[in-house]
């Protein structure tokens, strides 16, 4: 079974929608609270810190004056209106390409089929999931338009999303980002995966389902970039209580850095109550849906080094 086909595991993909249009950024400042100790992390609910550091299990000692000093430095980054350009990942700039090419897909097949044969490594993905088994049942495929009409427009936009935004986890310099990076991309994937699936029935998007899962872990490169730029020596494995902190403002990173990536107004939403509202107090129906794939991208990707 494709990678892909994995998004709908209860029939065929859904039909093509017309493309929408996300709405302008919202530019209402939001109050940063200052750090406060975390409440006790819940029980049954796996922290992925320790698999993206390939460390052990986070400590049960309270937060040290070091960690302190790492949190606090986030909390300045979060103060700001937005996300500086130089602790946004390298290739970030690749978001307004992929805004362009998801807007492009209401267009007629032939003109789409056009598009997408201008890159090559993006055309060869779409033949790929197009011949694999789980579409093949319905015959060979000779063409992009035959290849675009087979997968749909949500398997379209997936596929486009999965190739433009792989350079963004390219690992960074650094203590932490350069420990995370090589995990990173496989995390985002899995993530983006279990959320594309676990979307549908809460009512939400396929595609911004998949869309949150891809990108979420930007916070977590973002806050790693913050405390390497410090120069804060944190030790590994850091306490629990910091890694519960730390999760919350990686989630409110997340949601400062997608606030300018307008891709879908489903997923400008979720940006928007990320930045406010922090991952616990969550309101958005994605952010809980996020929560629980996390623990599904965890379980995969444990069994996978076993």
């Amino acid at each position: 079974m494709s990678w892909l086909s994995r998004l709908w595991p209860w029939g065929r993909p859904p039909a093509p929608q017309t493309g929408t249009r996300a709405p302008a950024s919202d530019a209402t400042p939001v109050r940063i609270e200052p750090v406060q100790e975390p409440a006790a992390p819940v029980a049954d609910v796996r922290p992925v810190l320790p698999w993206l550091l390939g460390c052990g299990e986070l400590s049960d000692t309270p937060i040290t004056p070091i960690e302190r000093q790492a949190l606090d430095a986030v909390a300045r980054t979060l103060a700001l209106p937005e996300i500086p350009d130089n602790l946004l990942p390298r290739a970030a700039a690749l978001i307004p390409q992929l805004i362009a090419l998801v807007r492009q897909t209401d267009l007629p097949t032939p003109a789409i089929a056009e598009r997408i044969g201008k890159d090559a490594v993006l055309a060869a993905e779409v033949m790929r999931l197009a011949s694999s088994p789980y579409y093949r049942v319905q015959g060979d495929v000779t063409d992009l338009e035959q290849a675009i009409s087979l997968i749909g427009l949500q398997g379209l936009q997936t596929v486009i999303a999965r190739v433009l935004l792989k350079p963004i986890y390219q690992s960074p310099p650094g203590p932490l980002s350069g420990r995370a990076g090589p995990r990173m991309w496989d995390h985002s994937e899995a993530l983006a995966r279990h959320t594309g699936i676990l979307a549908t029935p809460t009512g939400q998007s396929v595609f911004d389902g998949y869309l949150a899962g891809m990108l979420h872990d930007t916070g977590w490169t973002i806050a790693f970039s913050i405390i390497d730029r410090s120069g804060i020596q944190l030790p590994v494995p850091p306490s629990q209580a910091f890694g519960a902190a730390l999760t919350e403002q990686m989630h409110r990173l997340f949601g400062l850095a997608a606030q300018r990536w307008e891709i879908t107004p489903g997923f400008s939403a979720l940006a928007k109550d990320a930045r406010r509202n922090g991952l616990v107090a969550a309101t958005h129906p994605l952010a809980k849906v996020l929560q629980q794939a996390q623990q599904a991208a965890l379980d995969e990707l444990e069994a996978e080094q076993t």
